[in-house]
């Protein structure tokens, strides 16, 4: 089970040597010392526990498993958004800030299609779930066979429902299969677009914030375009009468 940024900062060596100099201050005639220390001891814990470094880690330990056609492409969008954290944390607090709108919009990005790969991967789910369990084929020749051969017109009413009911179905199943492998491969071009930002974001390392701020512009339209493919999606789900 993933442990909390709170909890972690509560584990942390620095903070348990912090707590136990306190305990033995308070313990010996210094005792006078203890309040100090253990302000100082929770000061430590409230930093450390808001560290965003712990917090993406703990964001990315608790999220839930994703179909696996969408799972290893997400995985590459988070590791694309760590990979700028680390780089900007590495650089000057100049550049930093300097390039943090474009961290805010790739942290956006990422989030938006975490929502939607759960979204889609229960359809995946059921789509795989429906798809085992009918035989739609099967079932519409024998319904096929059956108005053929019956003279009875309200058993071949009944039937050319049950046809009507399973073709429609059928319909709608296609069309969900395709929208999750449209989605899928608006996975694989976000992940190229996002990979052409972080290699934009590493180029900068080490560059003056007047020069990274020229090339800031076209970075966050990048990550905007894909925002605007995925919000596709968001409304297609939305407004969508199969689902």
């Amino acid at each position: 089970m993933p442990r909390s940024p709170l909890f972690l900062a509560l584990l942390n060596p620095v903070n348990l040597a912090m707590l136990a100099l306190t305990a033995a201050a308070g313990l010996c005639s210094a005792w006078w010392l203890a309040p100090i220390g253990f302000v100082l001891w929770l000061v430590m814990v409230i930093l450390i526990a808001r560290d965003p470094g712990l917090q993406m880690t703990f964001t990315r330990q608790n999220r839930q498993p994703l179909a696996q056609r969408y799972q290893f492409r997400f995985d590459r969008l988070e590791r694309a958004r760590f990979s700028v954290f680390n780089t900007l944390s590495q650089s000057s607090p100049q550049l930093r800030r300097a390039l943090e709108p474009v961290e805010l919009a790739l942290d956006e990005l990422v989030e938006h299609a975490y929502q939607l790969c759960l979204r889609m991967s229960a359809l995946d789910n059921n789509l795989a779930v429906q798809q085992i369990s009918s035989n739609f084929n099967e079932d519409i020749a024998k319904l096929e066979k059956s108005i053929a051969e019956t003279s009875d017109p309200t058993a071949r009413r009944e039937f050319e429902a049950a046809l009507q009911s399973l073709q429609t179905r059928q319909a709608q199943l296609k069309e969900i299969s395709t929208l999750l492998s449209r989605f899928e491969a608006q996975l694989t071009g976000t992940i190229s677009a996002v990979d052409g930002v972080v290699t934009g974001v590493v180029s900068l390392k080490g560059r003056s914030p007047q020069f990274a701020a020229e090339k800031i512009p076209a970075l966050l339209q990048i990550l905007q375009t894909e925002q605007d493919e995925l919000t596709q999606f968001d409304r297609q789900l939305e407004t969508s009468s199969i689902l």
